[in-house]
């Protein structure tokens, strides 16, 4: 069996572990929408610490988009967008949604921050090069499978929108390759199992909830009996499948399976911010706090991570069964477990 560690403000837990042998090593980063702000933090700590020993990286929706702005070397980037641009009405906007539109514009999103502020593509190519890899995860809206799509300037901005793409609020969804994606979140928010499964010896996860915050059955059943009345079925779906794959996903990060080591960042409390609709302030509030926890990460347990004779990219993890190509993901099939 492995281990895990959790890593939060006011845990002193992580101080008892001993020094080893990382291996390979993944940073996975969860959405959560504009809480997404926690990642931020604690990435741009990571950055501003030259802090990147990682040889794979994997984010599902806001966390596509935080480890974008990391791969990328742009600190400071994922912030700006949450607060200067997510903040407006322009992207959030219940009455459009109530006149039929959408309630979050992804496109508006995407095409104004390509404009005002572009990706740093040729850094992010240099420094991934060859023996890192970095997967975006989207749901397919046909039988909600994920997909983990590799990070390519052609289709990077696409994928980016697919992964982010939460059903309803974003009515069309996202098409990629004559097929429509939706939120990554539905099938896998926090794509741990995917990460081991291509080879991690070492996870570093960030979240976005307190650890072990589940939904409740409870919840669930009340929006199944809510949306069935809508005869909205393939919402119902959708929300069963989330919920199963989360519960999934929080197991195993809670008894990793064999000699596999996870590192959990995550903050002590719920977030102040909000998956949509925050205020500046409590924005700003949750920046800090992931900062601060990425600090104690840093602090306590950043240096067993640290390579000592060989780079930290010198040993990449196994590459999936089939190579991607551009524009292609690697599919996770419905209903596959580890």
């Amino acid at each position: 069996m492995g281990y895990r560690i959790p890593i939060t403000l006011g845990n002193i837990e992580p101080l008892a572990y001993k020094p080893y042998h990382p291996g390979n090593i993944a940073l996975v980063c969860e959405g959560g929408g504009q809480r997404g702000i926690f990642t931020a933090g604690v990435l741009d700590e990571f950055l501003r610490a030259r802090f990147n020993p990682f040889d794979l990286y994997l984010g599902t929706s806001a966390g596509a988009q935080n480890l974008s702005a990391f791969v990328c070397g742009q600190a400071g980037y994922a912030r700006r967008v949450i607060t200067r641009y997510t903040t407006r009405s322009e992207f959030f906007n219940p009455l459009r949604f109530v006149r039929g539109g959408h309630l979050i514009d992804l496109d508006w999103l995407v095409d104004c921050t390509y404009r005002d502020m572009p990706l740093a593509f040729d850094r992010a190519e240099r420094m991934l090069g060859q023996q890192r890899q970095f997967y975006m995860v989207a749901s397919r809206s046909d039988d909600f499978s994920a997909a983990y799509f590799p990070a390519q300037r052609d289709s990077w901005l696409q994928v980016i929108k697919a992964s982010s793409a939460i059903p309803g609020f974003y009515r069309s969804g996202v098409e990629l390759n004559g097929v429509i994606y939706q939120d990554g979140g539905i099938a896998d928010a926090v794509p741990v199992r995917e990460a081991y499964r291509l080879g991690a010896d070492t996870i570093v996860v960030i979240r976005t909830v307190p650890s072990q915050m589940f939904y409740t059955p409870r919840w669930v059943k009340r929006m199944e009996s809510l949306l069935s009345e809508s005869s909205l079925q393939q919402m119902v779906r959708m929300m069963q499948r989330h919920e199963k794959s989360y519960r999934r996903t929080q197991r195993f990060i809670e008894q990793p399976p064999g000699r596999l080591r996870i590192f959990e960042i995550y903050p002590p409390k719920p977030l102040a911010s909000h998956a949509l609709g925050s205020t500046v302030a409590s924005l700003n509030t949750d920046y800090h706090l992931g900062r601060r926890c990425a600090r104690y990460f840093l602090a306590a347990v950043g240096h067993w991570l640290l390579p000592r004779d060989l780079p930290a990219h010198a040993h990449g993890p196994a590459r999936p069964s089939v190579p991607p190509l551009a524009h292609e993901a690697v599919r996770q099939p419905a209903g596959e477990t580890l």
